[in-house]
């Protein structure tokens, strides 16, 4: 190999490159020059359709040639080339295309040769890079490069070229044709819609809430039961109506109906807030449409008013429960479920006890209910347990539909072997039994959500499992009741304990579980302590934690990673049962506190505790600021056209509404506030307090810029 060798394929690169920037730049004068000739035919096209200059007149080659100059400008300015191809990049354009499969011995040939040509010639590497060249058909390719990259643009400025000799050949027939066209399709003023007036809003309520309906004057803002259908009804043309939910962008249409000079459009509200925007003739008007669903009924339980123990299964005992419905009441009764037996043999039946229906005619918002049940007729016998509970339902017509209930009352009936000497007053069963009967029947509904889960939908599964976590959420907390109270006589729900809270309690609660406190200084749990608290103790805080871990998995709708957990329990629960006890029957001693032995013996330091600082507002709380301080400038701006000003107000007035619609679910106390700004806005009174309360009830108590809040806009 000469020693010009390597210069030589360092040379054909080179040209390579050049040809690669010559297509690249040829490319980009193309594009501008087709979007300079499209930016020319759009103007020219504009300026015809409104007749606002004439297509002879000598100012329009001024405006096309400017149109035609900007639009190349900004496509040469968007497609240009950012970087020039390199030596190297054009190496590996070779390679990569024209070598099968690629060597990358051009490449690295072209990367050392820059000063160091001489040392490379006569090596392998030399060699490789010149058989690629002399084999691949690099005229060939860049033919082809060129015309892949020249073809869309070429073609598009040429048809551009056409559509603009085209438009010039006809320039004195097309802007008459347009100008008559136009003409003809103008209307009268007479025929023009007419902007949007007062309009009225028709509230049916569904059937089975048993209602009339209701209708209102113009309003801005209704209230409605979920299902309810909402009509609006207004005079003239039908306008155009969207309905959105006010926290998304995404609307919908709604189909308006016109008759006899009237139009009307409905939409089911539901339990979500929704908004109706009607626009006609240029004007707009917005429609707040508040849904609340239908409540269960609240069912409080009168009597018996305590759990209570029964030394023999006879006699009656007085029901009253009273319950109460935002739509109506059709059925109540009361509810037992009898549980029989001990270990792991028991029943469980359940029977209905004073139950009451209402027709639909009838029904009652606020009703009490009374029965009698007789003892004698469940058949108990000794260590059967009653959970009595009084449940009521609505008119709602889904099945799936819950029943309104009340707090559970237990009573059961003593075992011979709880009889003893001393005349002493029934005492409810210890919290140890209900909890022990009531984690076996929630062990025993798992079990059977398990196994039928394989037929069930996902989503019925997680409602069925989460209903089961609240109600091991509550045994649990019971437990830990009864362990606090054991340990320091006070109750879990009296106050939260922590490590390092000042209170000796021998547990810690930590991650929602319980745990030994080894700094405890009471001894309570230490190893070798024979007092009885601790047996029962013990076994109660495993039995605790172990529900938490059931409760977790039931909250993630695995009911079968739950059953382990709640099996221990049930273990722990049996062991803490099994252990010696000290029974406290009859009522406690009274405490009694020496007032005039404690009274002023505190120490008073003198010393005032310093405020603290307020920290920011939310992200959410500080949009919502903002846009209330915006919308209460723009209703200070007073002066000018009186139709200038009632759009400003209008347009206030929506954006008011919109802020309260979505402030009802998570800051209903700031919603309220609104709702008395738009009402002071209805009647033209001062807005200054209201706004200064809305933002305190938001959380922003700054004063500042709110003095020309005081203005008041004509109605």
């Amino acid at each position: 190999m000469r020693a010009s060798s390597v210069r030589e394929l360092i040379a054909r690169v080179d040209d390579v490159r050049t040809a690669l920037v010559r297509a690249q730049q040829v490319r980009t004068l193309l594009v501008a020059a087709g979007v300079a000739l499209a930016a020319a035919i759009t103007l020219r096209a504009v300026l015809a359709a409104i007749g606002g200059a004439s297509t002879s007149g000598s100012a329009q080659p001024i405006w096309l040639a400017v149109a035609a100059l900007l639009g190349g400008a900004l496509a040469w300015w968007r497609v240009r080339p950012r970087h020039a191809p390199t030596r190297t990049i054009a190496a590996l354009w070779v390679e990569e295309r024209l070598s099968t499969p690629p060597s990358f011995a051009l490449v690295t040939l072209v990367e050392h040769a820059d000063g160091s040509a001489t040392e490379l010639e006569g090596t392998p590497l030399a060699q490789a890079s010149l058989q690629i060249l002399q084999r691949a058909p690099v005229s060939d390719a860049l033919a082809q490069l060129r015309w892949s990259a020249w073809r869309g643009p070429l073609l598009f400025a040429v048809a551009a070229t056409v559509v603009l000799s085209v438009s010039s050949v006809w320039q004195g027939v097309v802007p008459a044709r347009v100008r008559e066209a136009i003409a003809g399709t103008q209307t009268n003023a007479a025929d023009a819609p007419t902007p949007l007036g007062a309009w009225r809003v028709r509230i049916t309520p569904p059937a089975y809430a048993g209602g009339s309906a209701q209708t209102l004057g113009d309003v801005a803002t209704v209230s409605a039961l979920a299902g309810s259908v909402v009509e609006l009804q207004g005079e003239g043309a039908a306008p155009d109506v969207l309905t959105g939910r006010p926290s998304s962008p995404i609307t919908q249409p709604v189909a308006a109906q016109s008759r006899d000079g009237n139009w009307s459009a409905r939409v089911l509200a539901d339990s979500a807030p929704t908004t109706l925007q009607v626009s006609r003739a240029g004007q707009s008007r917005l429609l707040v449409i508040e849904g609340h669903a239908d409540t269960i009924p609240s069912v409080s339980l009168d009597a018996p008013v305590r759990d209570s123990v029964f030394r023999e299964a006879r006699g009656t005992l007085a029901l009253a429960a009273s319950a109460r419905d935002d739509i109506g009441l059709t059925r109540a009764a009361f509810e037992l479920i009898v549980s029989s037996g001990e270990g792991e043999r028991f029943t469980v039946r359940t029977v209905s006890v004073g139950t009451t229906t209402w027709p639909t005619s009838a029904r009652q918002r606020q009703a009490t209910v009374r029965g009698t049940l007789d003892i004698a007729t469940l058949k108990l016998i000794p260590g059967d347990i009653v959970h009595l509970r009084a449940v009521a339902r609505d008119g709602h017509p889904s099945p799936s539909r819950d029943l309104g209930s009340s707090e559970t009352r237990v009573f059961r009936i003593a075992k011979p072997n709880e009889y003893d000497s001393v005349a002493v007053e029934p005492a409810p069963p210890p919290e140890v039994d209900k909890s022990l009967l009531s984690q076996r029947m929630l062990l025993m509904l798992t079990e059977k959500l398990d196994k039928q889960q394989r037929r069930m939908v996902r989503a019925d599964v997680v409602r069925e499992s989460q209903k089961l976590a609240r109600d091991q959420a509550r045994l649990r907390l019971a437990v830990g009741d009864v362990i606090f109270q054991r340990l320091s006589g006070e109750s879990s729900a009296e106050h939260a304990h922590f490590a390092g809270d000042g209170h000796d309690h021998g547990v810690d609660q930590q991650g929602g579980k319980l745990g030994v406190n080894s700094a405890s200084s009471t001894g309570m749990l230490e190893e070798g302590n024979d007092s009885p608290v601790v047996a029962i103790n013990k076994p109660l805080l495993e039995a605790y934690n172990a529900m938490w871990d059931a409760g977790r998995a039931l909250e993630q709708g695995d009911p079968h990673g739950a059953i382990p957990p709640m099996r221990l329990a049930l273990e722990a629960i049996e062991r803490s049962r099994a252990a010696s006890r000290v029974y406290l029957r009859g009522r406690p001693p009274q405490v009694i506190i020496d007032i005039a032995k404690v009274r002023l013996v505190g120490k008073d330091t003198g010393l005032m505790t310093q405020r603290s600082t307020r920290s920011a507002l939310p992200r959410r709380d500080a949009e919502r600021d903002a846009r209330l301080v915006s919308i209460a400038q723009s209703l200070a701006t007073a002066g000018g056209d009186a139709a200038i000003v009632a759009a400003r107000q209008g347009a206030a007035r929506d954006s008011l509404a919109l802020l309260r619609v979505e402030s009802l679910s998570d800051a209903p106390a700031f919603a309220e506030s609104l709702g008395r700004v738009l009402t002071a806005l209805e009647r033209g009174e001062d807005l200054t307090p209201l706004l200064v309360d809305a933002r305190r009830t938001l959380g922003n108590v700054e004063r500042a810029t709110v003095g020309r809040w005081s203005r008041v806009l004509p109605p």
